[in-house]
């Protein structure tokens, strides 16, 4: 099975409708729910009154933009003054090859992630089983994925599935036909590759039982129709060289709005969620279903 899957829902009710569209008239069929989102109960209704199809549902875990769902006092290595979320990459990788600092990085994530993971417990009861990936991909760092680790077995989680980032070279054959290439994301593929190595060794039992094909971060964010076809093609022309199930990443829910604009802390966020790119990764996923 091929799935569609849309991260980021839970923000806000105008993108969490955009999301649903390519859910009714599209090839969306899964959806990443955002744990801290202003408006998930309310995108959560949506949801349940509007969506005409059945849909696959993940937790989206993020520490690194908007406010957390626990008090920020819990966690003030994690946040601002502002109470936000402060947390980057380099400082997860530092904390990751630092002893001391990923300690207590470890225990605040593993308790944040806990309460997020409570947030949204709620709606996986219909689908019996969690789904796991996370804003940014964050939790493929080693030590985040440790805590997460640990999550799942302290409470009994029935897990399956946990978004592997291990790109491949075969779902890009013939590359140069692809648009929107940027080089910054070979550094990305390299980065989470390395991670999902390190992850398959520490926890191979649990990674290799929830884990399926994935591709999108070689062209995270310009998922367009084009490149999507391409992708499709290479899956349709060697089916023996992929897993059962893949999955695919878009990012479909454009935030336009100024007045949720404007509830966005984070610039890098604020930019990639009103980019008309968003527009094209929609345009895309109700073409696909066309195919």
């Amino acid at each position: 099975m091929i799935e569609f899957h849309a991260d980021d829902y839970g923000m806000f009710p105008a993108a969490a409708r955009r999301i649903i569209h390519c859910i009714n008239e599209g090839s969306l069929n899964g959806i990443s729910l955002m744990p801290n989102g202003l408006y998930l109960d309310d995108c959560m209704r949506l949801l349940k009154e509007e969506c005409t199809k059945e849909v696959r549902l993940a937790i989206h875990f993020n520490i690194m933009t908007e406010k957390p769902v626990g008090d920020p006092a819990d966690i003030p290595d994690l946040t601002d003054d502002n109470g936000c979320f402060n947390m980057t990459y380099g400082k997860l990788i530092k904390a990751n090859y630092i002893p001391w600092i990923r300690g207590k990085y470890k225990k605040q994530i593993k308790h944040e992630l806990g309460l997020q993971l409570d947030r949204c417990m709620p709606y996986f009861s219909r689908q019996g089983s969690i789904r796991i990936d996370s804003h940014r991909h964050f939790h493929m760092v080693p030590f985040v994925f440790d805590a997460i680790a640990e999550l799942i077995e302290e409470r009994g989680l029935e897990v399956s599935y946990i978004r592997i980032i291990h790109e491949q070279p075969k779902f890009y054959r013939g590359i140069a036909k692809f648009e929107f290439f940027k080089p910054v994301n070979v550094i990305k593929v390299m980065l989470l590759n390395a991670f999902s190595a390190s992850d398959r060794r520490r926890h191979k039992e649990l990674c290799e039982r929830v884990q399926a094909d994935f591709a999108s971060i070689l062209f995270s964010g310009h998922m367009t129709y084009r490149n999507v076809r391409l992708i499709l093609k290479n899956i349709e022309n060697r089916p023996s060289a992929f897993r059962e199930n893949i999955e695919l990443m878009f990012h479909p829910g454009a935030v336009l709005e100024e007045e949720d604009l404007e509830r966005i802390n984070d610039a890098e966020d604020r930019a990639y969620m009103s980019d008309g790119l968003r527009d094209k990764e929609a345009e895309a996923l109700i073409r696909s279903a066309l195919i």
